[in-house]
C-alpha cells in the first residue's frame, strides 16, 4: 500500500485538494492523539484527512482502491508514517530557523481558495458546497491555515536541502526508450463554445424584496438599533439571532463582495443596500483595529423560485432546438447567453483538455462531431448547451514533448532517495512517540 500513500513528498503535494467532509467541531468529540513528534501531537483526524485526500487523488487518477479492511488498515498505517515524516521535517526546519511570514501564508491561502473555486466551476458553486458542508469561507481558512503554513515550511526545507539534483540527457533518453507507457500522452483537446441560461428572479419577487429593503432603511433612518432590525428581517439564519453579527475578522476571510463593502466603511457606519450575486447586503462596521474588522450584516435572499427555474429551462430548450435546426450558435449566444465573458465571442470558451473537464461535460461531448451541439445540461451554473467546435485526439508524445516531464520524474526520484537517507538520520535526533492505532 505504500505506493498509494507515497512519501512525505507526495503527501505534501496532495494536501488540501478538497473541501473537508464536515465542520471541524463535529469530529473533535471523537478525536484522539495517535503520535507525538517533539511536542506536537498528531491526531486521528490528521490521518483521516490524509486518507480522504489520498483516496480522492487515487480515484481521480484511475488507480486501484483498497478493496478490503486489511488494505484500508495498512494504508492508514502508512499514512500515519507519512504524517509523522512531515512533522519530523517541520520540527527539523524549525530547529534550522526556517520560517514563513503571515503574508506568505495568506497569499498561499488565497491561491488555494482560488484553485478550489476553479475546481468547483464558479464562485457560486464553491459557496454552495461550503454551505452544504455547514461551513463558511472563514471556517475553511481557520481550519487549514496552520496546515498551509506547515506546507510552506516543508516546501522551503525541501528546496534548501535537496536542490542540487542532476539528471543527464542519457538518463532521460533511457527512460523514454524503455518505459514509454509510463510517459503521459499528449491529451485530447476540444474546442468548446457554450450558451448558458441562468434562472433569474421574477419582477414580482424583486418588488417584494424592494419593499422589505425600504422598510429596513426607514427603520435605520429612524435610529433603530441595527441588531434589532437584523433579527426582524435578515435571511441569514446563522447570524440573525445574534443581530446579524459576523464577528471580528480580517477582510481576506470574507466573501469578496462583503469585503468590498466593509472596506469603504468607517466604524459605526452602515452601508446602503448593495446587490450581490447572492442577494442584498447591508453591512455595518462596528469597529476596526488594524486589519481586524468587527462586522454585522442584514442579508435579504434573492434566489430564483421553482417557476423562475422552469422558465429558464424552457428558454434553454428553445435555444437548443433553434441551434439544432441550423440557426447560428454564435448569434444565439450573443442574444441569450448569460455568460458575459463569452457572449460576445459567440460563446467560445476555449481549447480545453478533455481529461480536465467535469464528467458531465465529458459525457455530453463524447458522441459529438465538430459543429454539433449537446442536449441541454442542468449544471450548478445554470442550463448549458455545448457546441463542439473542434477535436484533437490524444497521442503518444515525441521525445521533445516528454523530455521535461521525464526530467521532473527522475529528479523527484533522486530527491526522494536523498530524503529517505536524511530521514534515517533525523529520526535519531527528533523525538517520536506512537500511540495505539
Amino acid at each position: 500500500m505504500r505506493n498509494i500513500a507515497g512519501s512525505l513528498l507526495l503527501l505534501a503535494c496532495i494536501a488540501f485538494v478538497s473541501i473537508p467532509a464536515g465542520p471541524a467541531g463535529a469530529r473533535e468529540l471523537v478525536d484522539r492523539i495517535v503520535a507525538i513528534v517533539e511536542e506536537e501531537p498528531i491526531f486521528l483526524s490528521d490521518v483521516d484527512d490524509a486518507m480522504a485526500e489520498v483516496l480522492y487523488m487515487a480515484k481521480m487518477r484511475g488507480e486501484s482502491m483498497p478493496s478490503d479492511s486489511e488494505e484500508v488498515a495498512a494504508l492508514r498505517k502508512d499514512l500515519l508514517e507519512s504524517v509523522i515524516e512531515r512533522q519530523i521535517v517541520i520540527a527539523k526546519a524549525k530547529k534550522l530557523g526556517i520560517e514563513v511570514t503571515r503574508t506568505e501564508v495568506e497569499d498561499a491561502m488565497d491561491d488555494w481558495v482560488s484553485d478550489m473555486v476553479k475546481a468547483s466551476g464558479s464562485e457560486a458553486a464553491f459557496e454552495t458546497e461550503l454551505e452544504r458542508q455547514g461551513m463558511t469561507l472563514r471556517d475553511l481558512k481557520a481550519q487549514y491555515r496552520k496546515d498551509i503554513e506547515n506546507q510552506l515550511i516543508v516546501s522551503r526545507f525541501m528546496r534548501q536541502q535537496f536542490q542540487n539534483i542532476m539528471v543527464s540527457e542519457a538518463e532521460i533518453q533511457e527512460f523514454y526508450d524503455t518505459k514509454p507507457d509510463s510517459v503521459p500522452g499528449v491529451p485530447e483537446v476540444v474546442g468548446l463554445a457554450h450558451i448558458i441560461v441562468i434562472p433569474k428572479v421574477t419582477t414580482e419577487h424583486e418588488i417584494r424584496v424592494s419593499q422589505r429593503i425600504d422598510a429596513i432603511m426607514e427603520r435605520l433612518r429612524d435610529g433603530e438599533a441595527f441588531a434589532l432590525i437584523a433579527k426582524d428581517f435578515s435571511d441569514d439564519a446563522g447570524t440573525r439571532a445574534d443581530g446579524g453579527r459576523l464577528g471580528t475578522v480580517s477582510l481576506g476571510d470574507l466573501r469578496e463582495d462583503i469585503a468590498g463593502i466593509a472596506s469603504d466603511l468607517e466604524p459605526g457606519e452602515v452601508s446602503g443596500p448593495i446587490r450581490t450575486q447572492y442577494g442584498i447586503e447591508i453591512v455595518k462596521l462596528d469597529a476596526r483595529e488594524g486589519d481586524l474588522n468587527t462586522l454585522s450584516h442584514i442579508y435579504i435572499e434573492m434566489r430564483p423560485s421553482r417557476q423562475d427555474t422552469l422558465e429558464a429551462m424552457q428558454l434553454a430548450d428553445e435555444i437548443h432546438d433553434r441551434a439544432v435546426a441550423g440557426e447560428s450558435f454564435e448569434d444565439l449566444a450573443a442574444a441569450y447567453s448569460d455568460d458575459s465573458e463569452t457572449r460576445d465571442k459567440g460563446g467560445f470558451v476555449g481549447d480545453l483538455e478533455v481529461g480536465a473537464l467535469d464528467p458531465q461535460y465529458r459525457e455530453a461531448l463524447a458522441g459529438l462531431e465538430p459543429g454539433e451541439v449537446s442536449d441541454v445540461l442542468k449544471t450548478a451554473h445554470g442550463f448549458q448547451i455545448l457546441k463542439l467546435t473542434e477535436r484533437t485526439l490524444g497521442r503518444p508524445p515525441d521525445f521533445g514533448e516528454a523530455r521535461e516531464w521525464i526530467r521532473s520524474i527522475l529528479e523527484s526520484r533522486k530527491r526522494e532517495e536523498l530524503f529517505q537517507e536524511w530521514l534515517a538520520g533525523a529520526r535519531d535526533e527528533i523525538y517520536v512517540k506512537r500511540m495505539d492505532f
